[in-house]
């Protein structure tokens, strides 16, 4: 458990957490609150995804409505996406959830996407 441990402590670190103190053992937070929580996450995900993958790039350039202002769109759900992953692994780190270790691999992919796909709005933005 001491892997567990030094990674719990580092990514605290990173999130500017402090989580409670650990216990024997993890219990899990409140259903309805974590339920709330990452429906909400999971509705707002849905809607950023649809408009920056399915609206922006095929669906306005069909009814002639393409223009810049859809690359500033799809940066500023990006910023969005970054702030709920964020969030949400805060909440993880904050709560000691029991699996907020499965969620960090799946999060980093995540989160080396949507970076990935911010730069290179601001490369077509700049160029």
């Amino acid at each position: 458990m001491a892997l567990a441990d030094a990674v719990d402590r580092v990514m605290a670190r990173v999130l500017f957490v402090t989580p409670p103190p650990p216990a024997d053992e993890e219990v899990m937070p409140e259903e309805a609150k974590e339920g709330r929580t990452i429906g909400l996450a999971l509705v707002i995900s849905g809607v950023r995804c649809t408009l920056q993958y399915l609206i922006l790039p095929v669906v306005l350039p069909l009814i002639g409505l393409a223009s810049g202002f859809s690359l500033i769109i799809a940066m500023a759900l990006d910023l969005v996406a970054l702030w709920l992953l964020i969030s949400g692994l805060r909440y993880l780190w904050q709560t000691r959830h029991p699996h907020r270790f499965d969620m960090l691999p799946l999060s980093a992919a995540i989160l080396a996407i949507i970076v990935g796909s911010f730069l290179y709005d601001v490369w077509r933005l700049v160029s």
